[in-house]
């Protein structure tokens, strides 16, 4: 048969892992119930009551598991438990009353419902249990009479002492372990927040390092401040050559360079391990070395990031999948940042900068010179001779090649922090910030004496080989001659007077 119930009835019938408290309560509930159970049992032998009294007793032994599953159906067991120990101190109030108020009894079995009561809601919720004790007791007694047993026998004080400490104890051992467990989940917490923070850092760090490096080395650090009780290392390996270390960081670990080849390649063996966290050193060492890879989640490379730990746990595991996934996440995009910027300021045939990138630094080198008069630069530029001749007789992919070779052998000629740009079709360009013109006429002079007439051998479009003689028209000029907005001008003024005269020198000659 089909349930014609709502869905929110049958939830709520549906048993569940109660409250905290629910759970905890079950086993000194069940200890008094059964305690008091015996109590009666004793009682009724001693007076010769008999089954009328140990009849009635048997609801005590029912009402934990009643409590229990009233818990676990409830939709707030939390409140159903608060329930529950308001009904135990009714229950019990009744009991005793039953019980013709045997003192000893009623003394420790009120103590208790007060004592659990004022424990998980303080003065207010004892003196509610307190007049449902005594409404309970009275009422009883009302209906049935009211007895007065003060004392039985020795032997059944001794029990019930007895059964009030072990319950006592019992419900200490209780509070040690929900104050064990708070503390537990306090230091979860305060951990947790301190990766949280560490998370938030490595963003940071990630938006402003220029570079790989500068992003690996940087995160590195923020982590180990964070958490100065681990170190850290990272290593980016060659996805198609996974014993090429391409990358690596180290922070709060001392490892020399062989000690990071020997571990780069321990690595580069382990690159297709399916575990994501793996031990690395086997020693009996307090402190050991586990790696979590970063499988799949970039695209060039394959990634580990180490941690020194005494030993791993699930909340060590669980932060270090958090921070691959960060640096693996930080890695890729500056990838693809700087792959894009590349894209952007470099000429595609040549991989030097293009001549938006150029002008861009030109520009900053101008206002350098406008705020500080001393600070000078020079501009080199040069046309490539003969590229239309070499385009229409052996095809364009003969003249890209004859355009890569010049960039090439002009590359070696260049200093570090000279700009050498392509600036249009067979025309490159060099600004030499903070230089004047002794810095481009050193590279003019070097042109002339090593490229211009050297030969090359480039590919035509039929696929023969073609010799072509490398000829460049050069002209420069510096800040120290004229305005910095006139020296890209006068500077391609005199290219083209240099292309000029050698125009007239090879008709003449």
């Amino acid at each position: 048969m089909y349930d014609t119930r709502p869905p929110s009835t049958r939830a709520q019938l549906s048993l569940k892992r109660p409250h905290r408290l629910a759970l905890a309560t079950v086993p000194p509930r069940t200890f008094a119930f059964c305690h008091t159970f015996g109590l009666t049992v004793w009682i009724a032998l001693a007076e010769g009551s008999g089954w009328s009294l140990i009849l009635p007793g048997l609801l005590l032994l029912l009402w934990p598991a009643l409590a229990y599953g009233h818990a676990c159906l409830a939709h707030d067991s939390k409140r159903a438990e608060f329930r529950n120990l308001y009904f135990d101190s009714l229950l019990f109030g009744i009991w005793c009353s039953v019980l013709d108020f045997y003192v000893v009894a009623t003394l420790f079995i009120g103590l208790a419902c007060f004592m659990n009561n004022m424990v998980v809601g303080g003065p207010r919720r004892m003196a509610s249990s307190m007049g449902l004790f005594i409404s309970g007791a009275l009422g009883w007694s009302l209906l049935a009479g009211f007895n007065f047993r003060p004392y039985v026998s020795p032997a059944l004080d001794i029990y019930q002492v007895s059964g009030a400490l072990i319950y006592l104890l019992a419900i200490a051992w209780v509070m040690y372990g929900q104050n064990r467990q708070i503390g537990r989940s306090f230091m979860e917490i305060k951990f947790q927040n301190r990766v949280f923070h560490a998370l938030l850092d490595l963003g940071v760090v990630a938006n402003r390092a220029d570079d790989i490096n500068t992003l690996l080395d940087d995160s590195l650090r923020h982590l180990h401040s964070d958490f100065p009780e681990y170190g850290f290392a990272v290593f980016l390996q060659e996805r198609q050559r996974p014993e090429v270390t391409r990358y690596a960081a180290v922070a709060g670990l001392t490892l020399s360079q062989k000690d990071e080849r020997r571990l780069g390649s321990l690595l580069a063996s382990l690159h297709e391990q399916a575990a994501s966290t793996i031990k690395l050193n086997d020693g009996d060492d307090d402190e050991q070395l586990y790696a979590t890879s970063m499988a799949g989640r970039l695209s060039l490379y394959e990634g580990w990031l180490i941690v020194r730990a005494s030993r791993l746990d699930d909340a060590l595991e669980r932060m270090l999948t958090l921070f691959v996934d960060q640096l693996a996440a930080a890695t890729e995009n500056k990838l693809l940042h700087l792959a894009l910027k590349q894209a952007a300021e470099r000429d595609g045939l040549t991989g030097l900068y293009n001549r938006g990138f150029f002008e861009s630094a030109l520009q900053q080198s101008i206002q350098g010179k406008a705020q500080q008069p001393g600070l000078d630069f020079a501009v080199l530029m040069m046309d490539v001779d003969g590229l239309k001749e070499v385009n229409d007789r052996h095809g364009h992919v003969a003249g890209d090649q004859l355009i890569t070779t010049v960039a090439d052998r002009l590359k070696t000629y260049c200093r570090t922090g000279d700009i050498l740009a392509r600036y249009g079709g067979d025309e490159f360009i060099v600004l030499f910030p903070s230089a004047d013109l002794t810095a481009a006429n050193r590279l003019e002079n070097v042109i002339r004496t090593h490229l211009e007439g050297q030969r090359c051998i480039i590919p035509s479009t039929d696929g023969a080989n073609v010799e072509v003689e490398l000829r460049l028209s050069l002209g420069s000029a510096s800040s120290t001659e004229v305005a910095p907005q006139e020296v890209l001008g006068l500077a391609d003024n005199r290219m083209y007077d240099d292309k000029t005269q050698r125009r007239r020198d090879r008709i003449a000659g």
